[in-house]
């Protein structure tokens, strides 16, 4: 797994967070985190807990719903004094800790939905990151898990490798270590086939908010994701992007 020199360094490169922040509210996740926690959650003061969150972008999103009490990223890089400063000056409520996923000091049964998106992959034994997620999450709450398709990531990083990924699983795949866990797995599924196609072009020229060709360069991308983003309906499940796993800690 890379360490955490890689991932601040990551995210100290990545782009302003009100960049990301905008962009990301029109990605898959948002609305499938949305029909997740209307579905399955029953408590009106959802605790969340996002573990690897990175930036902390879905957590700025997620607290918005009605339904979220209390929501908190979780992460170990350094870039968390940014995302700090980012919520105050923008008001938000989230709150976050820097600590490894696998040891978080959090106390059993604190949430009771639980994200951790393109995380896993980093693990080469996943089923540490599930039993410390496992045993923050209340009886009956929710885990929501995704990692990259390996029936399409396999292909893809044969031309461009990823040195930080320890492996890629499918849906099927993922669930079998959830299972594994004792969770009970309510959906399994691929989804982003638009995705698989942007994001080599993504990588092509990284988005500098300072740069006219590179703002230039992203519209375009923009545009050309919007007509092809109708195609997910009928080539996610098998081509999809992501593996996506929704699953219940017993009660």
């Amino acid at each position: 797994m890379a360490n955490q020199e890689y991932w601040d360094n990551l995210w100290q490169d990545s782009p302003l967070l009100e960049a990301v922040t905008e962009n990301e509210l029109n990605e898959y996740l948002c609305p499938e985190i949305t029909r997740c926690i209307k579905n399955y959650c029953l408590s009106q003061k959802v605790r969340f807990l996002e573990a690897g969150c990175g930036l902390g972008v879905y957590n700025f999103f997620v607290e918005k719903n009605p339904a979220i009490g209390f929501s908190l990223g979780a992460d170990k890089s350094n870039c968390l004094w940014a995302v700090q400063e980012f919520r105050r000056n923008k008001n938000f409520r989230s709150k976050f800790v820097q600590a490894d996923v696998t040891h978080l000091p959090l106390k059993d049964n604190s949430f009771d939905f639980i994200t951790s998106l393109g995380v896993v992959e980093h693990f080469e034994k996943p089923v540490e990151l599930l039993l410390e997620l496992k045993r923050l999450l209340a009886p009956g709450g929710i885990l929501f898990i995704d990692t990259p398709n390996e029936s399409l990531w396999s292909a893809f990083n044969r031309c461009f490798p990823i040195e930080e990924n320890e492996d890629y699983y499918t849906p099927q795949q993922l669930a079998q270590f959830l299972k594994d866990a004792e969770f009970e797995i309510l959906e399994a599924y691929s989804r982003g086939f638009s995705n698989a196609v942007m994001t080599p072009l993504y990588t092509i020229y990284d988005f500098n908010p300072h740069s006219v060709a590179s703002r230039c360069y992203h519209f375009l991308l923009q545009g050309l994701k919007r007509l092809i983003t109708p195609l997910d309906k009928r080539l996610d499940k098998k081509y999809g992007f992501y593996s996506i796993v929704i699953a219940r800690k017993a009660d």
